[in-house]
């Protein structure tokens, strides 16, 4: 028995030599085979390689370890820069109250402040770039800071040196910004390039002036945009743009009994010029990087060697999409507030302006920026209601609306939009609302049934019942649309005949009519929903008699409806057993049947 277990370890301790030799062999071979397969005379081992094999288990930790405290080391860039600031701000009030330094002096330790970061942030190695980043913004803002401070707090410099001064600043950071490849400093340079003018403010001062100033400095930060590209840049022109805009309206429109025409002139020029820098160009350069993405490459497609990665599938930059939608709207209401004109004109005014949008839809197409062209229709659809709401009142405005609900619907089955198919579907839940409400309000017509409001509602249960359906992808949304309408018709027979003496019966008869001619079409086209839809309606009217008709209509008008309705409703089943129940006995089977 021991004689035996020796000669089993020993055959062990063979067999795993030769694997540990085929091993070591299988290390040292350079060929990239995929698998290798040692076996032995009663056993197999099988040795997978793949790329990552050879890769030790504990670089990878160290890597995952590597990006944490990189992550942690940024936090602590920002704010070590952050609070360098704001101890830099203390600084000068605080040596203001003390009186320890003239003003010339602090402005100076400001300025030597900022160069001491600035030249820090240009001598670091590209390896620690979020720190020279970090170093060459810091120096920038500590530069606004010290201009602010020497012309606000001190007051010891002219004006005019002041501004060289800070716009000098301004240009510096935007070349350095492409020079770096680094959003940051445009972002720094930008915001305070607008800011200047109220940094610099006296309580005196020209608006053209500052709109004038406003346009050259959005001029330059959308030049580099369409350049480089960078998100950041255009969401700080349109942070920076808003507040210049505001501010103008607020001190010139809104606090001044009467506003000049200069001012106003001078701000829709200044929103012509947002929406230049904020939608046109922007658009444009989707179209760019769309047509030649090496040429003119989005950022976030961008590797960090410069390549660019497979444009195949881009569609379009989101925030150029939203801009796209929220600065025509803003730009048409803020304009609506500076001019008093009538309602008729704005009206006429937003019409064009959404044809001129609208136009783009096509073009954007053809490029196949799809989303971007959808954007551009929905905000066209957005400012034509307005221009709508605009111009017309009353049961005219709706019908309008519902025939453009329509218009939009054919366009986006055709295109396969689903931004258009969604503008076409809130149009007609306005619809909806209005027409639940003008069932809901009490009016009492001339004439029943023959009058403009009733006309008008009748058309629209049309248009939703008949012809949307029409051009309706899914079946389940062909069933809400005709269940709608179906409603909206039960409701306008209930909204219309009860104003009439009597007015319940009428009711009655013709939910039980319209009940009957339903159930018979749908049975005649075999179309499940509409019977049901009948069905439903028929114990609807049941319903209505015992609830309703029994206690309000005279004795003559229960007899009348519950004989009329029973006697129909059994003629009805007489007829659809015979016609759709009942199956033909086949002639050559006569002769089986024995009586």
């Amino acid at each position: 028995m021991e004689k035996d277990s020796r000669e089993n370890l020993e055959r062990r301790v063979q067999r795993l030599e030769k694997e540990v030799k085929a091993l070591k062999s299988l290390l040292q071979d350079q060929e990239s085979a995929d698998s290798v397969t040692l076996s032995s005379k009663t056993d197999k081992v099988t040795l997978k390689k793949s790329p990552s094999a050879s890769t030790p288990k504990k670089e990878v930790t160290d890597t995952s370890f590597t990006d944490k405290i990189q992550l942690g080391e940024n936090w602590l860039q920002r704010l070590g820069i952050g609070l360098l600031l704001l101890g830099v701000a203390f600084l000068f009030k605080y040596s203001i109250d003390q009186g320890w330094l003239i003003p010339p002096i602090r402005s100076l330790i400001g300025l030597g402040i900022g160069l001491s970061l600035f030249i820090t942030g240009l001598q670091l190695d590209e390896a620690k770039n979020t720190l020279k980043q970090i170093c060459l913004g810091g120096g920038i803002a500590t530069f606004y800071i010290t201009g602010f401070a020497t012309f606000q707090l001190y007051s010891f410099a002219p004006a005019t040196v002041v501004w060289i001064f800070m716009v000098v600043v301004t240009l510096l950071s935007l070349s350095l910004s492409l020079q770096q490849n680094e959003p940051i400093l445009s972002v720094v340079g930008t915001l305070g390039g607008l800011g200047t003018p109220f940094m610099l403010y006296t309580g005196s001062g020209s608006l053209s002036a500052l709109i004038v100033y406003t346009a050259v400095i959005l001029s330059g930060a959308s030049a580099m945009y369409v350049v480089k590209g960078w998100r950041s840049l255009i969401w700080t022109m349109t942070l920076g743009s808003f507040l210049v805009m505001l501010v103008g309206f607020y001190n010139n429109i809104i606090d001044m009994a009467e506003p000049i025409f200069s001012d106003r002139l001078s701000l829709q020029a200044g929103i012509l010029i947002c929406l230049a820098v904020l939608w046109v160009v922007p658009v444009f350069r989707e179209v760019l990087t769309k047509q030649s993405p090496d040429k003119w490459p989005d950022p976030t497609f961008q590797n960090k060697d410069g390549s660019v990665d497979d444009y195949a599938a881009y569609l379009s930059n989101p925030s150029v999409q939203l801009l796209a939608l929220v600065v025509p709207i803003a730009g048409f209401l803020y304009s609506m507030g500076l001019w008093n004109i009538s309602t008729e004109a704005w009206g006429v005014i937003a019409m064009a302006y959404s044809l001129a949008i609208g136009y783009m839809y096509l073009p954007l197409r053809n490029v196949e920026l799809i989303k971007l062209a959808s954007i551009h229709g929905f905000t066209a659809l957005i400012l034509l209601t307005i221009s709508f709401f605009l111009l017309l009142e009353g049961e005219l405005l709706f019908i309008v609306l519902a025939l453009e609900g329509l218009g939009l619907r054919f366009i986006a089955s055709k295109n396969k939009d689903e931004e258009l198919s969604l503008s076409s579907h809130l149009l007609f839940g306005i619809v909806t609302v209005w027409m639940l409400n003008e069932f809901t309000s009490y009016h009492q017509p001339e004439l029943a049934v023959f009058n403009l409001p009733a006309l008008t509602q009748l058309i629209i249960i049309g248009i939703v019942g008949l012809a949307v359906p029409v051009w309706l992808d899914t079946r389940s949304s062909k069933r809400i649309y005709r269940l709608t309408a179906h409603l909206g018709l039960l409701g306008w027979f209930l909204s219309e005949l009860t104003l009439l003496e009597n007015g319940h019966a009428y009711v009655s008869v013709c939910w039980g009519i319209y009940a009957i001619a339903l159930l018979i079409y749908g049975l005649t086209k075999e179309k499940d929903d509409l019977r049901m839809a009948a069905m439903g309606t028929i114990f609807l009217v049941v319903g209505k008699l015992f609830l309703i008709d029994l206690s309000q209509l005279q004795a003559i008008w229960r007899i009348l409806l519950f004989i009329g309705f029973g006697a129909l409703f059994l003629l009805i089943s007489y007829y659809v057993q015979n016609k759709f129940l009942n199956e033909d006995v086949p002639a050559d089977r006569t002769g089986e049947i024995e009586i």
